[in-house]
């Protein structure tokens, strides 16, 4: 991840800039534990610079060294794993970030697979809970239970939106014949003009809050339908049984990203976060506070606006700095409550909630399969987030078991344990789980969301064209970045 902070760059020539005779042999006698001791390891020249050591900058990292390319890993943080993050909660170990996969997230259960990391089915068993719009229902399934006539209202909307969806052609969604009309809109304004039903809106609000972390009004409509496209529609985004909620790994996702790291500490540096890249026509000069690299290309892996926190030399392109201007990262705060036995299980309940009475969800099962408790998984998305990520943290744990015994019963108020993580006040990441355009933004500014600058490089999940936002597009990405950049050196 890239450096918070923006210190002012001198003028630095070309000869001093590239002018390096360490090769990279200097960074594989340095063990990832002793690079992070190091306050000025010595300057070094690699093939490929990755910035970030997240899933996209691990699987780019690792694509590339068995391409025979020499690489440095710099990330800003003291651990791998950007938007997976793992905790402890009743004495397990917890996804504190991304956590889930589902059935057509295939790079990521690959990768899994290699490294011998088991999932589970989600807990789905029992009633769910729908309140919407003063309507309360228990039902089974994925289809939510709203009344007759806005069910069918809300099927032919999902019909409607899957098929402008697969007019789309990932990865440029911009250049569907309706691009200029779909982008013109948020999301909310495009049901405020197409969808009479009160209870199918504030569903879809609820829902936009739970996959994108934002609010249906701040997000262009056209990135919600390229969204839909990247994953294979809505029902493929929502649901748990054979969508994006299906399976889960019951010691954490973010350990994957940890075994790649263990594979990759030779080439890796922690706490090294980047404040300046510089190019020109002889390479690339990468500027952290543990040294100076040089090298041939560089791939940033950061979202959007956590990559313009960084400094280059020359400038960015008008069209690639108005793009990281407009695209904000969403607002979420995740909080897994541990609790002595899953009581809602007794009341015939999967815990699974939608609502848009409390601010606190969804929330649901999150199967604890090692200790003879339960514990429940969930959000403050969007708006909520934004309201209670400066609160105190008493202020937001009584919020959220408040919440939950509305519907669970006064059981709720008594956790066993209790962990949260308010991303949008994480230094380094400043939201999650993904950065979402507003209106006008893809088309004014889209075809810059992936395109190389001279010898920069982007990855990360934004720039997938399958499963956007997830784990999985951020696999995808790292993949098409190191194949992009093996093909030039």
């Amino acid at each position: 991840m890239p450096s918070t902070k923006k210190p002012t760059a001198g003028n630095i020539s070309r000869r001093e800039t590239f002018a390096f005779g360490a090769t990279a042999a200097a960074i594989a006698a340095l063990p990832a534990s002793s690079a992070a001791a190091s306050t000025r390891p010595r300057p070094a020249r690699v093939d490929v610079i990755v910035v970030g050591a997240g899933f996209a900058g691990l699987t780019a990292a690792r694509a590339l060294r068995r391409a025979g390319k020499s690489v440095v890993i710099l990330e800003a943080d003291d651990r791998v794993g950007g938007r997976t993050k793992s905790g402890v909660v009743a004495g397990e170990r917890v996804d504190m970030g991304g956590q889930w996969v589902g059935p057509t997230q295939t790079e990521l259960l690959a990768l899994a697979a290699e490294y011998g990391v088991a999932s589970i089915e989600q807990y789905a068993d029992g009633d769910n809970i729908i309140d919407i719009n003063g309507h309360m229902a228990r039902y089974k399934g994925e289809t939510p239970a709203l009344p007759d006539a806005d069910l069918e209202v809300f099927g032919a909307l999902v019909a409607q939106l899957d098929g402008y969806a697969n007019r789309i052609a990932m990865p440029k969604p911009w250049l569907v014949d309706q691009a200029k009309t779909w982008d013109a809109h948020t999301v909310e304004s495009w049901m405020l003009a197409n969808v009479t039903s009160e209870s199918v809106r504030s569903l879809m609000r609820v829902l936009v809050q739970a996959v994108f972390s934002t609010e249906a009004g701040q997000c262009s409509f056209l990135y919600f339908l390229s969204y839909l496209k990247s994953a294979g529609g809505l029902e493929a985004l929502i649901s748990t049984r054979g969508g994006a909620q299906d399976r889960f790994f019951p010691d954490s996702l973010w350990q994957i990203a940890d075994k790649i790291a263990a594979e990759l500490r030779q080439f890796l540096l922690l706490d090294a976060p980047v404040s300046l890249i510089e190019q020109n026509d002889q390479g690339v000069r990468v500027t952290t506070s543990k040294g100076i690299w040089s090298g041939d290309r560089v791939i940033v892996t950061a979202p959007p606006p956590m990559a313009a926190r960084i400094d280059y030399i020359p400038p960015m392109p008008a069209r690639r700095d108005g793009l990281t201007q407009r695209m904000p990262m969403g607002c979420v705060i995740k909080v897994v409550i541990a609790y002595e036995k899953p009581f809602w299980r007794e009341q015939g309940l999967s815990g699974l909630v939608l609502s848009d009475k409390v601010e606190f969800g969804p929330w649901l099962d999150r199967v604890t399969p090692l200790t003879r408790g339960g514990a429940l998984v969930g959000f403050f998305d969007g708006g909520p987030a934004q309201d209670w990520a400066d609160r105190p943290a008493e202020e937001r744990r009584a919020k959220v078991l408040a919440d939950i015994a509305l519907y669970f019963g006064d059981q709720a108020l008594k956790p066993a344990d209790y962990l949260e993580e308010v991303w949008t006040r994480t230094p380094l990441n400043r939201g999650g789980y993904v950065a979402v355009p507003g209106p006008g933004v893809l088309t004014a500014f889209g075809e810059a969301l992936a395109e190389p600058v001279g010898r920069i490089h982007w990855a990360g999940t934004e720039t997938s064209d399958v499963w956007v936002g997830y784990v999985d597009g951020a696999i995808r990405s790292g993949k098409r970045a190191a194949a992009e950049v093996a093909k030039l050196l």
